[in-house]
């Protein structure tokens, strides 16, 4: 069974023409398949959570952006009978650029339905002021970061860039604007019991791959491993280098920087004194600490074997 659960918002509406399109194909109406568009956000976790009740073996075929993946695998658990694959819809898309998706819907779909081409893929979790775990796919992040998304996420002219496909402008944007008043924080960082203080501290951001924002490689080496996670600080760093820094997080080159650490741990706990702006595979949130390691059960995944 192949259940489709898509976010007919996501893409300013293109998620929704993906599977308009895909409805249409011999190959589509060959399978035995449902459907289901979410109406609000958390919706996706809720569908997800329903079909994994069901014990039964499924395919969930994600159309949408990584807000909407995050939900489904979010909602999905540890189900082992169910495989997830996407279709990218969304307007970043990081999740499914990790797992070397591209090109067409169509060619994308065939290559779900084509057979056993799954894989282990394990992804992150974390606590929030020690409340209940949750997943991320992409990353979590710490501070600056956290503070540009929160921005963008609220801007009026994210949709206009979205529109336009020019989805990165509205970050770099966003950046400007909160790097004008921007206050570096204080941190306590532990690392597999190892504690140290971060003065002057600019972010802290955790990743399962190296891509989050649209496709910038902001923890460049970070793979797809069992049990570490990568993580990046920056701290120690003048406002105006800062700015230079994240234009060269586009390739990636931003671990030359001296103030640039890139570490790798099991457990990792981030917390201060002060409210911390985080983000969670784009979505914002504060807290005063967190506690992130990998989930122990992988998710089965649906690799791009075709081009």
């Amino acid at each position: 069974m192949y259940v489709f659960i898509v976010n007919p918002k996501a893409g300013k509406g293109k998620a929704k023409r993906i599977f308009e399109k895909i409805k249409e194909t011999d190959s589509y109406q060959q399978i035995n398949s449902e459907y289901y568009f979410t109406k609000y956000p958390g919706h996706g976790e809720k569908i997800a959570r329903e079909i994994a009740r069901k014990s039964l073996p499924e395919t969930i075929i994600v159309i949408g952006g990584d807000g909407t993946v995050h939900e489904v695998i979010n909602g999905a658990g540890d189900n082992k009978n169910i495989r997830i694959a996407v279709i990218p819809g969304g307007s970043g898309n990081d999740f499914a650029r990790s797992c070397g998706i591209k090109g067409n819907a169509a060619g994308i779909f065939e290559n779900i339905i084509s057979g056993e081409n799954s894989e282990s893929y394990w992804i992150g979790q974390y606590t929030l002021n020690e409340q209940l775990k949750k997943k991320f796919v992409n990353s979590i992040g710490f501070g600056f970061d956290a503070q540009i998304a929160n921005k963008a996420n609220h801007s009026f002219y994210k949709h206009i860039f979205n529109f336009l496909r020019l989805g990165n402008v509205t970050y770099i944007i966003a950046l400007i604007q909160v790097l004008i008043q921007f206050q570096p924080m204080q941190i306590e960082l532990e690392v597999d019991g190892r504690p140290r203080k971060l003065q002057n501290c600019w972010m802290i951001a955790c990743g399962n791959h190296p891509y989050y924002g649209g496709g910038m490689k902001i923890i460049p080496g970070a793979a797809n491993r069992s049990d570490r996670i990568s993580l990046i600080i920056i701290h120690e760093i003048s406002k105006w280098k800062v700015l230079t820094l994240f234009f060269t997080v586009f390739f990636g080159k931003h671990t030359s920087f001296k103030e640039v650490e890139v570490l790798e741990g099991r457990k990792i706990k981030v917390s201060s004194q002060h409210l911390l702006h985080v983000q969670v595979d784009g979505e914002t949130a504060v807290c005063y600490q967190s506690q992130i390691e990998k989930n122990p059960t992988p998710l089965s995944v649906v690799r791009q074997t075709k081009k």
